[in-house]
């Protein structure tokens, strides 16, 4: 049963691919992807290297803000195989940062509720990020979509939930059941830390910026393609995909899913389709090649040493028994 779940993305993502190339015309997806620009595409390997390397310092911000500091190699090393495995192995987000969490605690020595504690901060952060350039797409009359203004709503109310929790960690964890009360304790109050540590702003920044970086490399792949596009229309089409479908349903990014529906938004802002999920389908090569470059690597020297903490074990174990962890 449990490898049939997995197997469910990756079909899903290959399936709608194959429909949307069948419905845009192979032919012309074909002949958009000859033309592409050899120079332009390595120069959106080089930003998608910069989104993930960015991406790993941020974290590493956030972490030295509630553990002994890690070496900023090892948060960008981490960073790039959770990435890397989660661009070529159906695990979906949260095994992705189930692995990163795994790593962090098994490579850095930190505890396993620090290490969670950092993803969901940083998780916080990207939806606030794109819940802001989300808004600013639809001031522009860029985000014509009707559900939007619900999931625009919806994002920053989770924002503000989580800001009350880092406000009055104490006063939430009450409210959990009893047996579960330990659990809230030992997760909540490294949130609030992470939230509110010297790091969080400089892990804001970079993360900013690292949306910045993804959303160039989607540029300069539609620009390879012959597709002169503005950068605030990429900026734009980034959250919409991201707030309206990837945060809320948690669909992995790879496998097609994210790529049908960015083309669709492209198409919607006056991009040729077969144009558009020719750029997205460059967008995912070069993506793969920056992920490999950074993750696999560390996938085949460290990844086979890597076990789940003896700390989530025996929480997991002592949830089975009924007992209090």
């Amino acid at each position: 049963m449990r490898n049939t779940w997995r197997i469910i993305p990756p079909v899903i993502g290959i399936v709608a691919l194959g429909v949307a190339i069948y419905l845009g015309g192979p032919l012309r997806i074909a002949a958009a992807l000859e033309r592409a620009d050899p120079l332009l595409l390595a120069a959106a390997t080089g930003t998608e290297l910069l989104a993930i390397v960015l991406t790993g310092l941020a974290w590493h911000n956030i972490v030295g803000g509630i553990s002994p500091r890690p070496r900023a190699v090892d948060s960008i090393k981490a960073t790039g195989l959770e990435i890397f495995v989660d661009a070529t192995i159906p695990t979906g987000s949260v095994g992705g940062e189930l692995l990163r969490i795994t790593y962090a605690y098994n490579k850095m020595g930190i505890s396993i509720w620090n290490s969670l504690a950092a993803a969901v901060a940083l998780r916080v952060m990207v939806a606030g990020v794109l819940s802001s350039l989300l808004a600013a797409a639809a001031y522009m009359g860029l985000a014509h979509l009707s559900e939007m203004w619900l999931l625009l709503t919806a994002s920053l109310a989770a924002i503000a939930i989580i800001s009350v929790v880092a406000a009055f960690p104490s006063r939430i964890t009450k409210l959990a059941p009893g047996r579960y009360r330990a659990i809230a304790d030992a997760v909540l109050g490294p949130i609030s830390r992470a939230l509110r540590s010297k790091g969080a702003a400089m892990a804001l920044a970079l993360v900013a910026a690292e949306i910045m970086s993804s959303a160039a490399t989607q540029m300069l792949a539609f620009s390879a393609l012959g597709a002169r596009i503005p950068y605030y229309f990429v900026l734009a089409a980034y959250p919409i995909y991201d707030v309206l479908v990837a945060l809320p349903t948690g669909i992995p990014g790879s496998f097609g899913v994210a790529d049908v529906g960015t083309s669709l938004i492209y198409a919607s802002f006056g991009v040729g389709w077969s144009t558009a999920l020719a750029a997205m389908i460059s967008t995912r090569v070069v993506c793969l090649i920056a992920d490999a470059a950074l993750g696999l690597p560390t996938f085949l020297t460290d990844g086979r040493h890597m076990i789940p903490p003896s700390d989530l074990r025996n929480l997991l174990s002592s949830l089975r028994s009924g007992g209090s962890p």
